[in-house]
């Protein structure tokens, strides 16, 4: 019997976090990871969260009633980046094209939404989901690390913030969105914005009026793009919190995760960031969001 396509409401909230919950803790429990949704309440407060967020869409796949699995396109404009997650399946239903369905939604609402670039974060623990994901397009592009630990301005109260502020005005705005157009090929305001609102976007700012790197939070949901790893290290070290569970920390930048690992940082698992269509490697030293 067939599946149904349907958008999802606030109502299904509760359903698709439950299954997204058991989802990820059969795989983190298989494989010694901490899950990624470390409870039910988590788990449903994140769907509702996106369902409230007038730039993400969910779907869902039921049959006879019964939901199997959902999934959750983003966009954050004026970035031409489509996002795509979380995808969660009932495991009952794992290995039965569930998957598939609610990839082929989402990247069909992506290019409805004249997209050309699609990204998600991928757990290498899960083999099914880089089988399926490569399947339907996607390119293994940066394998990345979750680090966690406390704050080093917390920690080290000697750390230097001398040239690390908070972003204050939109002039600031426009200089980071700048030095982001040249890492990446598109400024990513909207998330940027959205931490400056919440008092954690910070800048570093040299001595000559230069700047030299961003944050848009220092957590799972923030990003950065400094213009070398020395940049990079100060934006960390004088973030006032960590926020979330941790940050990504690009795996191949060997200095920078080294360093966090001297100063008490622990990797908590190990994670892909993989595309379907242009991309353009960062030419700077940057931290992802989960996002991408």
């Amino acid at each position: 019997m067939s599946s149904i396509i349907r958008p999802m409401e606030q109502n299904d909230a509760e359903s698709c976090g439950k299954i997204g919950y058991q989802a990820h803790k059969n795989i983190s429990s298989a494989h010694g990871y901490p899950s990624e949704q470390p409870s039910e309440e988590f788990a449903i407060g994140l769907i509702r969260q996106l369902l409230s967020n007038p730039n993400s869409r969910g779907v869902l796949a039921e049959r006879q009633g019964k939901v199997l699995g959902s999934i959750f396109l983003h966009k954050f404009p004026p970035s031409p980046v489509a996002v795509i997650g979380p995808l969660t399946v009932h495991p009952s239903a794992e290995g039965g094209g569930v998957g598939r369905i609610l990839m082929d939604a989402a990247i069909t609402q992506a290019r409805k939404q004249n997209h050309d670039q699609i990204r998600l974060v991928q757990s290498p623990s899960h083999i099914r989901s880089f089988v399926l994901y490569t399947k339907c397009g996607f390119s293994l592009r940066e394998p990345l690390f979750l680090m966690q630990g406390q704050p080093l301005r917390v920690r080290n109260n000697h750390t230097s913030s001398a040239n690390v502020r908070p972003v204050r005005h939109d002039n600031d705005i426009s200089l980071c969105n700048k030095l982001c157009k040249s890492a990446y090929g598109f400024s990513r305001e909207m998330e940027l914005r959205q931490a400056f609102n919440q008092g954690v976007a910070t800048i570093i700012e040299r001595d000559d009026g230069v700047i030299a790197g961003y944050a848009a939070g220092i957590g799972i949901f923030g990003h950065a793009v400094a213009k070398s790893n020395e940049d990079l290290k100060a934006l960390i070290a004088n973030a006032s919190a960590i926020l979330g569970p941790g940050f990504f920390a690009p795996a191949r930048n060997y200095e920078v995760v080294k360093w966090l690992l001297e100063n008490g940082f622990q990797i908590g698992w190990p994670a892909n960031l993989m595309t379907i269509g242009p991309y353009q490697e960062p030419l700077m030293p940057i931290l992802p969001s989960l996002a991408y």
